[in-house]
């Protein structure tokens, strides 16, 4: 009896684990980058590519900070549609752009507007 208790905890906790995280248009990405230094880091180019696109979008938004490397790097979210995606990432510099990174999963909730003209009607 206590075997499949613990089996059932696991395979629970699996499928909680296995969920992709809910982004919203006020979230930002997080991402750790090697670097020599925090100016360096900075200084890069950063571009997303959406769903397995070919061509990379600029992150015109990026702040790093830290004292060593990897830096902690973030920027805001795009708008995406609403929905399951997965976005990958590379960094840029004079001397090219890098492989892009693991793919991360994500569902994009761009929440409904507020409701308006709140009214009674009767019955």
């Amino acid at each position: 009896m206590k075997k499949w208790l613990v089996i059932a905890f696991v395979l629970i906790g699996s499928v909680v684990y296995a969920q992709n995280p809910t982004v919203g248009p006020n979230d930002s990405f997080g991402w750790g980058q090697t670097g020599p230094d925090l100016a360096t880091v900075q200084a890069y180019a950063y571009k997303y590519y959406l769903d397995g696109a070919t061509t990379g979008s600029l992150w015109t938004n990026v702040t790093c900070s830290g004292t060593v490397s990897p830096f902690a790097c973030q920027a805001k979210t795009p708008t995406f549609s609403n929905g399951s995606h997965s976005i990958t990432l590379t960094a840029a510099n004079a001397g090219g752009e890098s492989p892009q990174s693991v793919p991360f999963a994500f569902v994009f909730g761009n929440p409904p507007t507020t409701p308006n003209n709140i009214h009674v009607i009767k019955g």
